[in-house]
């Protein structure tokens, strides 16, 4: 199989390593910019590994093969796009026109599925992932990644239906050591999804720290309702319910459902979310402002949510 991940961030970057890493024919996709140090220099990767119950830290450097052009002559097999998703507008076009005949992976967050998409591409081009697995941020020379133990790259059919060519993307993540899990309702799991990754900045940033937050029971309280809320937005949409946590134990009493909470941020997963803190200010406000929005149009009460406004400014 020939695959192109196309954006080069922590996400892209990552999985583009570990398929090399396993012998997989991978280009990378960078910008104009970064096509000489790339090409040369390669790409400085500080990574914390917990996979398979063990940690591991270190350093390395990536050299990938990279493209700054893409043309349907290429004739890549599968092409993954992990942007941010306040780059879908302009990566989304770009990819259907010149993607020739590849199959597309679109993985990360996304609230407007399938609407979106569908506008640039047929229903039988593309599928969807999530990529839980990793996280982190950008260096000066490269990236500073987390994987996990515990999570998964999700991956599933718009429809939940089991394809050949899903089938074919889990091998391909799983001879890479990506751990991928098969979700039958990911048009539903990822908008819900997306309430996380569109929150939790504003409750960092008012902390000043992961660590701060975790250890303030009131904030954490604050974020369950404000969950909540957005639960409330994605029930209006015709978003169905999903085995995500915390979504799927709302019905627990608070006082242990905050104490879940608190669990599930990790010291890794603290520092990998402070590495994620520092990049990317306009898609933390646009997915935070995606929610607040469509909870006005459908008139819904959002105290919670709209109380953190004033800390989505990462200015």
């Amino acid at each position: 199989m020939k695959i192109l991940i196309f954006g080069a961030g922590v996400i892209g970057t990552t999985c583009a390593w570990q398929m090399q890493e396993a012998g997989h024919d991978v280009t990378l996709f960078v910008r104009p910019l970064r096509m000489v140090r790339y090409s040369h220099s390669g790409v400085a990767i500080n990574f914390t590994d917990m996979r398979g119950g063990k940690k591991e830290e270190g350093q390395t450097v990536f050299r990938p093969k990279v493209i700054d052009k893409l043309m349907p002559s290429q004739a890549f097999d599968l092409i993954i796009v992990s942007v941010r998703s306040n780059q879908w507008h302009d990566a989304l076009p770009y990819v259907a026109k010149y993607s020739g005949k590849a199959h597309i992976l679109l993985m990360g967050n996304m609230w407007s599925h399938p609407g979106f998409v569908s506008k640039y591409l047929p229903r039988n081009r593309y599928f969807l992932g999530f990529p839980g697995l990793i996280a982190g941020g950008q260096t000066d020379n490269g990236i500073n990644c987390f994987l996990f133990a515990n999570s998964f790259i999700m991956l599933g059919e718009p429809d939940g239906e089991k394809t050949e060519r899903l089938e074919k993307t889990v091998e391909l993540f799983k001879t890479s050591g990506l751990q991928p899990l098969i979700c039958r309702k990911m048009k539903d799991w990822l908008p819900t999804r997306y309430l996380v990754s569109a929150l939790l900045p504003g409750l960092i940033s008012k902390a000043g720290t992961t660590s701060l937050f975790v250890a303030n029971k009131t904030l954490v309280k604050q974020y369950l309702m404000a969950l909540k809320e957005g639960v409330k937005v994605c029930r209006k949409r015709n978003i169905g319910r999903v085995s995500l946590f915390p979504f799927n134990r709302f019905y627990l009493p608070s006082f242990i459902l905050t104490g879940m909470i608190r669990r599930q941020f990790s010291p890794e997963m603290q520092s990998a979310l402070d590495a994620h803190m520092k990049h990317g200010g306009t898609e933390k406000i646009k997915q935070y402002h995606d929610v607040l929005r469509a909870g006005k149009s459908f008139r819904i009460a959002m105290p919670y949510w709209a109380s953190f406004e004033k800390y989505m400014d990462f200015s």
